[in-house]
C-alpha cells in the first residue's frame, strides 16, 4: 500500500490506464507523458476542474492540438502559473514601492526647499528698512509656499493611489494563493493544502512535543454508487460529506480532500482519544443523512464512510505517520466498512447503522 491509502487495487489502476489510452486514441492526443497525466486524470475523475474543462472542449469539438494540450498540463499541474502570479505581484509591489519612495523624497526635498527659503527670508528682515521690502520677502513667502502646497499635494496623491494598487495586488496574490489550496467541487482544503499544514503541524509537534492526530475517511462503495447513480449524483454526495466533516470538525483540525472519494483531517494538539472521538462523531453524521437526487427528489440511500486514525509520532518521517492511518483505514474496509479503526488495534471501534 502506499501512504496515505491506496484503496484502487492493480485491476482499477490498469482499468484506468486502458481508458485513458483509449481517450487520447480517441481524440488524436499525442502520448506523451505529461499529456499522458492529464489524461489519466480525467480518466480518474480525481479532478473535477479537469474534467469539467476537458468535457467542454469536446462539446466544442476542439482539436487537442500540442499547444492545448501543454495548456492544459500547464494549467492543472504546473506550478508555473502560481510561480509567474506571484513573481508578477511582487514587481508589481517593488515597483509601486519605488513611487512612494520617490514621492517621499519630493516631499523631503520640498521641506528642505521651504525650509531654505524661510530662513534666508527671516534673515533678510533683520535689515528692512523700506516697505517694499517686506512685501517681496512676504510674496516669497506665499509663493514658496504655495508651490510646496501643491507639491505635497500631489505627493500625497500619489502615495494614496500606490497604496490602493499595492493593496490590490497583495489581495490578487491572496486569491491565487487560496485558489490554488482549496478543492474547487467540495470547498475544502485539496491535496496541496493537506501537504502544507501536515509539513507544519508536524514541525510544531516536533518542537513543542505536542500531540498530532490524522483521521483518514474514505466513502464505502463510493465507485459502485457513482456508476449506479452517476456523476452529477456522485458530486452531490461528496459535498454533502465534505460539508460533513467540515462542520463537525471546525476550528479544532483542518480538512481537505484528498482525491476521489478520500478525505483528511489534520488534529494538531489532539490526544487520540479526541480523534477517535471526533471519527466517531463525523461517521455517525455522515451515516445518518438521507440523500436524494436533486433533479427527481428520488430517495439514493444512505451514505457511509469508514476511517482510520493515527497518531504522530515525534521524530518520525511523515510517510510513516501516513501509512499507519492509511493501514488502520485498510482495516476499517476489510471488517466491514462503515467504522473507525485506531492504529495498531486488531478491535475496531465499530457502530453499526441499520
Amino acid at each position: 500500500m502506499s501512504y496515505l491509502k491506496d484503496k484502487m487495487d492493480v485491476e482499477h489502476i490498469r482499468e484506468t490506464s486502458d481508458r485513458a489510452l483509449d481517450l487520447m486514441s480517441q481524440h488524436n492526443v499525442i502520448p506523451s507523458p505529461s499529456n499522458y497525466q492529464v489524461w489519466y486524470e480525467y480518466a480518474s475523475e480525481g479532478n473535477m476542474s479537469l474534467n469539467k474543462t476537458i468535457d467542454e472542449m469536446i462539446k466544442k469539438n476542439n482539436s487537442f492540438t500540442s499547444k492545448l494540450s501543454n495548456n492544459l498540463f500547464e494549467r492543472f499541474f504546473s506550478m508555473d502559473q502560481e510561480q509567474n502570479a506571484v513573481t508578477h505581484a511582487g514587481q508589481g509591489i517593488q515597483t509601486e514601492l519605488a513611487k512612494i519612495s520617490k514621492a517621499v523624497r519630493v516631499i523631503n526635498n520640498g521641506t528642505v526647499k521651504y525650509n531654505t527659503v524661510l530662513s534666508d527670508s527671516l534673515r533678510g528682515l533683520d535689515d528692512i528698512q523700506g516697505g517694499s521690502e517686506m512685501k517681496n520677502i512676504i510674496s516669497d513667502l506665499m509663493e514658496n509656499t504655495k508651490e510646496m502646497a501643491l507639491g505635497n499635494n500631489s505627493a500625497q496623491q500619489k502615495l494614496q493611489e500606490s497604496a490602493k494598487t499595492v493593496q490590490k495586488l497583495q489581495a490578487a496574490l491572496e486569491a491565487v494563493r487560496q485558489e490554488s489550496l482549496t478543492d474547487m467541487l467540495t470547498n475544502i482544503g485539496n491535496r496541496k493544502s493537506f501537504e502544507e499544514n501536515l509539513k507544519k503541524a508536524i514541525h510544531d509537534a516536533n518542537k513543542n512535543d505536542g500531540d498530532l492526530c490524522l483521521i483518514i475517511g474514505d466513502i464505502d462503495f463510493f465507485k459502485k454508487f457513482n456508476d449506479t447513480w452517476g456523476h452529477h449524483v456522485g458530486d452531490q454526495v461528496l459535498k454533502a460529506v465534505a460539508h460533513s466533516i467540515k462542520t463537525r470538525v471546525g476550528d479544532v483540525g483542518t480538512t481537505a480532500r484528498y482525491g476521489g472519494e478520500e478525505f483528511v483531517i489534520l488534529l494538531p494538539d489532539s490526544t487520540m482519544e479526541d480523534a477517535l472521538e471526533l471519527s466517531e462523531v463525523v461517521r455517525l453524521s455522515i451515516s445518518q443523512r438521507s440523500m436524494k437526487r436533486k433533479s427527481t427528489g428520488e430517495r439514493i440511500g444512505k451514505i457511509t464512510c469508514s476511517f482510520g486514525v493515527a497518531k504522530y509520532r515525534i521524530n518520525e518521517h511523515r510517510n510513516e505517520f501516513l501509512e499507519r492511518a492509511d493501514a488502520a483505514l485498510y482495516r476499517s474496509k476489510s471488517n466491514g466498512r462503515n467504522q473507525v479503526t485506531v492504529e495498531d488495534d486488531s478491535s475496531p471501534n465499530v457502530v453499526k447503522i441499520a
